[in-house]
């Protein structure tokens, strides 16, 4: 995984926690290549730079554009766990699946960041 490690990073991650299934739910490799560079490898929402993650904006897997670029943005893990826990039920997932996600990207983040966020188990 070396050779594409900045854009492997989140599966490999995610795969030791054992939510792999979340991440191959993603965009393609070369979705996330042009999201990459078209947000300029910082975050759409707060412009930060770092531990980046492509994440839908219409989670509705039966339409067409779903994997498309123009349909995902870079977000830190902890703005893509707030997207999914503030629109539960709203963004195109079941909220089963919602639920499932947000689980996986709330354990992914460090246990000082998990206490300034809203629960998970609230959803």
């Amino acid at each position: 995984m070396e050779k594409n490690k900045k854009y492997e990073l989140v599966i490999v991650e995610l795969s030791t926690l054992g939510l792999l299934a979340i991440a191959l739910c993603g965009f393609g490799k070369k979705s996330r290549k042009i999201i990459h560079k078209r947000d300029g490898e910082k975050s759409a929402l707060s412009g930060e730079e770092g531990k980046l993650v492509c994440a839908h904006i219409d989670h509705d897997k039966k339409k067409r554009h779903y994997n498309n670029p123009n349909n995902g943005r870079l977000l830190t893990i902890k703005e893509h766990y707030l997207d999914h826990y503030n629109r539960h039920g709203k963004n195109g997932l079941s909220k089963d699946d919602n639920l499932a996600t947000a689980k996986g990207l709330y354990f992914s983040l460090s246990k000082s960041q998990r206490q300034e966020l809203p629960d998970w188990e609230k959803l």
